[in-house]
């Protein structure tokens, strides 16, 4: 990946759904995980997606008005972490804005085994969501798909918040695209729930495209 832009899947704000607060959300793209029943499986080709300036990036989510952070959600951020690094600093020096990261990577993994580029974004992420998505353990949660993937705080900032939220979903977020095509946001609450929404849209000629 070229470490001064980034590729990415798509971008969206506000985000009600995808961490604390209101967020502006990153899909970046690429994934070597390629879990079961991904709900973004047009993220895993790390040639698909658009190429982005860090500047353009980090200035677009500053734009974005009444947002208290950004999440990064994928494909895998990891695999971009020193272009996510410096999208974060670029923001920080401007504006104080929470960061949270989902990952399909193990915290532990990541501390021991990481490139150094990794470990660094590690320090700059509040709220880090681990583990890849496994379909047989899906269940109703707050922010994540499946029993084995953790919400980990890894600094104060959003500690007294997290103590406070029920572990439950908090549902999906719809939206209509200029091409007409169906667009949601969020961790369904059952699984396969793409498929099957995709396939009721079909029946009245509805084309759905998550995000």
């Amino acid at each position: 990946m070229n470490k001064k832009k980034l590729q990415i899947f798509d971008r969206r704000s506000p985000i009600n759904v995808l961490g604390p607060y209101q967020r502006a959300v990153i899909w970046v793209q690429g994934c070597q995980f390629a879990c079961q029943s991904c709900i973004v499986p047009e993220s895993w080709d790390e040639n698909g997606g658009e190429t982005i300036e860090i500047s353009e990036l980090a200035n677009w989510i500053l734009s974005q008005p009444e947002i208290e952070g950004v999440t990064f959600s994928g494909g895998e951020p990891m695999l971009q972490a020193e272009a996510l690094s410096a999208v974060i600093e670029a923001i920080k020096n401007q504006q104080d804005l929470g960061v949270m990261c989902y990952t399909g990577f193990r915290l532990e993994k990541i501390e021991n085994q990481g490139t150094e580029s990794q470990k660094a974004l590690l320090n700059q992420i509040d709220i880090l969501v681990d583990g890849v998505y496994i379909e047989k353990l899906h269940k109703d949660l707050l922010w994540r798909g499946s029993s084995n993937q953790r919400i980990l705080a890894l600094s104060d900032r959003y500690q007294d918040y997290l103590q406070k939220q029920s572990d439950r979903s908090v549902g999906l977020e719809f939206f209509v695209k200029e091409s007409a095509e169906i667009g949601f946001s969020g961790v369904p609450t059952q699984p396969n729930f793409r498929q099957e929404f995709e396939s009721r849209m079909l029946q009245k000629s509805v084309i759905v495209n998550p995000k």
